[in-house]
């Protein structure tokens, strides 16, 4: 586990997922990752709601994925993009703010 309780973390976008594990590993809803964590498309839906920008803070380590405390899923390391390091100012470049790679 690369993260520790009380860390903000970005999470991938649902694009950035599905390019890293591609068609393959995809059914309609859900993306399987190398862990035995799936992102749903549903956990990509209720971060956009909660307009946090994909910024979620760990609130427990259970071993081989996360429990964040603003939506209670399992989220692995192959989910997590970086840490976030200015906790201020959680958009760190203009490609952030644009969603583009």
């Amino acid at each position: 586990m690369k993260y520790k309780i009380g860390d903000k973390v970005k999470i991938k976008t649902w694009k950035e997922i599905e390019e890293e594990y591609g068609c393959e590993n995809r059914d309609s809803e859900n993306i399987y990752c190398k862990c035995a964590c799936v992102f749903l498309k549903k956990m990509e839906i209720n971060i956009e709601k909660l307009n946090c920008n994909r910024i979620l803070t760990i609130k427990n380590n259970c071993g081989n994925f996360y429990e964040m405390r603003e939506i209670n899923w399992a989220w692995s390391d192959d989910m997590i993009k970086c840490l976030v390091k200015d906790k201020s100012d959680p958009v760190l470049t203009r490609f952030d703010i644009l969603d583009i790679r």
